[in-house]
């Protein structure tokens, strides 16, 4: 509590805070998040819609009333130092606790809930959900503002633990006291190939049927998304469990181009059928069973433990079921919805 008035006193004097005006009390902890999110002092100046010289002097006044080095700038942008650092893990945890109590304050008061909702999905996910959550919430919750960010697992991990986003879904998310967790989607990985790198194989709605072994599939030229990311490091455990190493040719921590590799003969890789769904069906590539052992990963939904969740990102959370129940029905994906929803 008392680092919270403190930073009021900085961002806002304190008497414009007891009159209750907004417009004033957490602007300047807003704009200094939004340098940090844009790593350049122009590009948030450019997206507030401020002079660059006024941002400017808005970092300048924090740095001087902590008495603290905030930023580095560099050629390439502004760069955290630790305090600043600091400050941005504290800031992000403010407004997002003053948001939640706006919007409870309207929720008592009887108005429909709303707010930003920002959720982060690996590439796979994003396939299956962002699309049709955008629109699912546009429909059902219009006071909603959803955001949604896409990238590997382990910058989705990073995102959720620093508060960049509210909700994530992770594959092989750590065991920790600070996020909640709950499983979505239980899915077989497959060995994944051009048709003509498997030409012998008999091939039922793109799928082999006669499968491989683990201990095979690690000895194949793969490509993989680099470490620490959740697919890769679920295939290296295993991969230790069955006291082997993988083949990794190639690092690439993109699906997109992980597939365009794949579809022109390059090199294997293990995924599962939702990330690659699309291709599977025009025939670009087959999906090969692996077996013993067979390797199986599991979605889940989670957020942070420390922070309230907001009736916003609580109905955001809602349909997210619904929605993976319909992707799988509709496409007809090798997966199963987690026992607990």
């Amino acid at each position: 509590m008392k680092m919270f008035w403190h930073l009021l006193e900085i961002f806002g004097d304190n008497k414009s805070f007891r009159q209750g005006r907004k417009s004033m009390e957490f602007r300047q902890m807003s704009y200094f998040l939004s340098i940090v999110d844009h790593r350049s002092v122009s590009a948030a100046a450019a997206r507030l819609g401020i002079a660059q010289p006024s941002l400017s002097d808005v970092l300048g006044k924090l740095e001087r009333e902590l008495d603290v080095q905030l930023m580095v700038r560099t050629p390439r942008g502004t760069r955290l130092t630790e305090a600043g650092a600091a400050l941005a893990r504290h800031s992000r945890d403010i407004l997002h606790n003053v948001d939640i109590a706006v919007q409870e304050v309207r929720n008592l008061g009887g108005t429909n809930a709303g707010g930003a909702v920002s959720i982060g999905l690996p590439p796979s996910m994003a396939l299956l959900l962002s699309v049709p959550l955008a629109e699912t919430v546009r429909n059902d919750f219009p006071a909603v503002r959803l955001r949604i960010i896409e990238s590997m697992s382990g910058y989705v991990l990073d995102w959720l633990t620093s508060g960049h986003v509210d909700i994530a879904c992770l594959y092989d998310p750590p065991d920790s006291d600070q996020l909640v967790v709950k499983p979505l989607l239980n899915e077989e990985l497959y060995l994944v190939t051009a048709p003509d790198h498997w030409p012998s194989a008999e091939v039922v709605d793109g799928v082999a049927v006669e499968g491989c072994s683990f201990s095979d599939v690690c000895k194949l030229p793969l490509v993989l998304p680099s470490r620490p990311h959740g697919l890769r490091e679920i295939i290296e455990r295993h991969a230790r469990s069955a006291g082997t190493a993988t083949n990794v040719v190639m690092e690439v921590d993109s699906l997109a181009q992980i597939l365009k590799l794949v579809d022109r003969a390059s090199a294997y890789t293990i995924l599962s059928h939702a990330a690659c769904f699309d291709a599977v069906h025009d025939g670009r590539v087959i999906l090969v069973p692996i077996e013993k052992p067979a390797l199986k990963r599991t979605a889940y939904l989670a957020r942070r433990g420390d922070r309230p969740a907001s009736s916003a990102s609580l109905q955001v959370e809602s349909v997210i079921g619904t929605i993976l129940e319909e992707a799988i029905n509709r496409f007809n994906l090798r997966a199963q919805l987690a026992a607990t929803r």
